[in-house]
């Protein structure tokens, strides 16, 4: 007689009619459930609830006192949420309506009988044991949205929001209670990354045909305080058993890092090109210019051999000196190939150094090559210090000079400038000439490795790369100033004493 259950199911009885709680309980035991109590008012219903939280209560609508068994059921429900059946005489119906409020699991009238009695207990423990289930699982369900890395936000069927992790709080910068009931296009609001237009919510595609959604690459959420976030997302229907569409599930999350990640590693990729690119100029120039003066000597070293066979001794004194030309081409190249790779590798320390200083020492190592062209030197007053490795810089200005110097032209009275500027924060210093000046296309180009203007064959096409990476090491900037045909300045900047230095890296 009645369901199977692996412990007895415990029943409270409130009633205040002696005689009708003990048929009560008599029926109760006779269809196999036990009755662990019985209260005759509404506060003595509640106490002994809290007290035994038994599985089901039979409640009279009608009690002794000012509160009745509605009064009871609905504080009962406030406390433990145990299952009631409502008892009524057919005097009692009218109260029915009143009793709804506490969403009672079944009613009897009285009289009844036993079957009806088992009937109704069985129901409203099976409607009480689904939504058990039904809670945990939502309770479940909800606990695992809030603690999954993504943002999770879930509609109704007509698109407005119900429930939003903390995830989704954070990104969207809605409370979940304060977006409850706004329609999604007013919480989650898109735009296009790259053109900055607004993008339609395809909520409405999906309820209407059921389909899941994923947006662009360049989707981008606009928060509710106006930050932009780069998101990765897609939109889902979430249908019923009936496969009826009742809502929608976004889920999206913050990309930003793998945003930047690919951006490093796009940059890393052009540099690794840019790189392997310079390496097979390196590799050809180098094969080229070195290729160049070996032919030279084996030439003249074969027709040296000649001569001294022959003993002309003029001649042979002119083809060693082609071969010891060849040499120091040869030894030229490699030791600019050889500087080049020490450059930010191998330095000496940074120190305070007046920047005249440098200068002076710098025109002592060119001094023969300014007499033998008749170059006019021209030195500014009051050079700042600077805070740099001195052997690196006046290797700088010794290459400045010396380019200068061979690429004068047909200058009359040829003159280099050496001097400063300051403003936007910053000094340049510059080293000036009146020779042939440099085309506005080639400004970049010549600080490439090996690169060689149209202008003659002097030099390996190393110097201005040397220049450009000593500059860069000391965390300066370099740059041509020049007209074709109006002379030329190459200008630099250099940290100001060792304190700008440090407030630099600081800055950095």
């Amino acid at each position: 007689m009645g369901a199977v259950y692996t412990e007895k199911i415990r029943i409270l009885i409130v009633e205040d009619e002696a005689i009708v709680a003990e048929d009560l309980e008599l029926a109760v035991t006779n269809i196999g459930y036990e009755v662990v109590g019985r209260a005759v008012s509404a506060d003595a219903a509640v106490d002994k609830a809290v007290k035994l939280k038994p599985d089901l209560i039979l409640m009279d609508i009608v009690l002794r006192g000012k509160k009745n068994g509605i009064d009871a059921s609905r504080e009962i429900k406030e406390k433990v949420d145990i299952p009631v059946i409502f008892l009524t005489a057919y005097s009692d119906v009218g109260l029915i309506d009143k009793a709804k409020s506490t969403e009672p699991y079944a009613y009897l009238v009285k009289p009844f009988q036993e079957r009806q009695l088992l009937a109704s207990i069985e129901t409203a423990l099976h409607k009480s044991g689904v939504e058990k289930q039904l809670e945990e699982s939502e309770e479940w369900l909800a606990i695992t949205l809030m603690s999954i890395g993504d943002a999770v936000i879930a509609t109704d069927g007509a698109g407005c929001v119900k429930f939003m992790n903390h995830v989704a709080e954070r990104l969207t910068g809605w409370k979940q209670e304060d977006a409850a009931g706004n329609p999604l296009t007013e919480v989650f609001k898109i735009i296009n990354g790259e053109t900055g237009e607004e993008i339609e919510n395809p909520v409405t595609t999906i309820l209407r045909d059921g389909v899941v959604v994923d947006l662009a690459d360049q989707t981008m959420l606009m928060a509710k305080g106006g930050a932009k976030i780069p998101i990765d997302d897609s939109f889902a229907p979430i249908k019923n058993d009936k496969g009826g569409i009742i809502g929608t599930v976004l889920a999206f999350r913050d990309v930003t890092e793998r945003r930047r990640a690919e951006d490093e590693r796009d940059h890393l990729v052009k540099e690794l090109e840019a790189k392997n690119s310079e390496m097979e100029r390196f590799t050809y120039t180098v094969s080229h210019d070195l290729r160049s003066p070996l032919t030279t000597i084996q030439g003249f070293a074969s027709v040296l051999r000649m001569d001294l066979e022959k003993g002309e001794t003029e001649k042979v004194k002119k083809n060693l000196k082609y071969i010891e030309n060849g040499i120091i081409k040869m030894a030229r190249l490699l030791n600019d190939t050889l500087e080049l790779s020490r450059i930010g590798r191998v330095a000496n320390p940074s120190e305070d150094v007046p920047f005249g200083e440098l200068v002076s020492e710098a025109l002592e190592q060119t001094s023969e090559q300014i007499k033998s062209g008749g170059v006019e030197i021209s030195i500014s007053e009051n050079f700042p210090a600077v805070y740099v490795d001195r052997i690196k810089i006046i290797e700088v200005l010794v290459n400045l000079i010396e380019n200068s110097i061979n690429y004068m032209g047909d200058e009359p009275h040829p003159r280099i400038d050496i001097g400063y500027r300051t403003g936007d924060d910053e000094t340049a210093f510059f080293v000036r000439d009146d020779g042939i000046g440099i085309d506005p296309g080639s400004h970049e180009k010549v600080f490439e490795l090996f690169y060689k203007l149209d202008r003659g064959t002097k030099g390996t096409g190393a110097g201005l790369a040397i220049v450009k990476r000593i500059i860069e090491v000391h965390e300066g900037r370099i740059w041509i100033e020049s007209v074709k045909g109006e002379g030329c300045a190459v200008c630099f900047t250099l940290p100001i004493t060792s304190e700008q230095a440090i407030n630099v890296k600081r800055r950095e």
